[in-house]
């Protein structure tokens, strides 16, 4: 399961979550997959600003990407198929890729589709 953390800036003067981080371990992915699920889990915390790693490889997901299934009522999942074809125009291999950057507004949005008995008490606190 991929290290999950939030990153924070600063947004009108305050700080507050802007990014929220999958950090995964080599082979994670199984991109010859149609989509790839993580746990939700409250993501560590962190207080400071940009803390994402810049020297691994990393690569944004659209909220279009997210996918809910009620299946799996406590995973989130991203859209590897639209992700590859998005990723064809800047990077040859997927499997390089370190982490994955989520903008963090758009996980609560799609966190708040789920029914409320499944969210797990999961908002972050914007």
């Amino acid at each position: 399961m991929p290290v999950q953390y939030l990153d924070y800036q600063y947004v009108d003067g305050e700080l507050s979550p802007f990014y929220y981080v999958l950090q995964l371990f080599k082979g994670e992915v199984d991109w010859d997959k149609h989509t790839f699920y993580f746990d939700l889990m409250v993501p560590i915390k962190s207080e400071e600003y940009s803390e994402i790693d810049e020297t691994l490889i990393n690569y944004g997901v659209h909220i279009s990407e997210l996918i809910i299934n009620k299946d799996f009522p406590n995973k989130l999942g991203i859209n590897l198929t639209a992700l590859k074809r998005r990723l064809a125009f800047d990077i040859h291999d997927p499997s390089v890729i370190e982490q994955f950057i989520l903008y963090a507004p758009d996980v609560v949005s799609v966190v708040g589709e789920l029914p409320s008995i499944q969210r797990m008490e999961f908002m972050i606190n914007a």
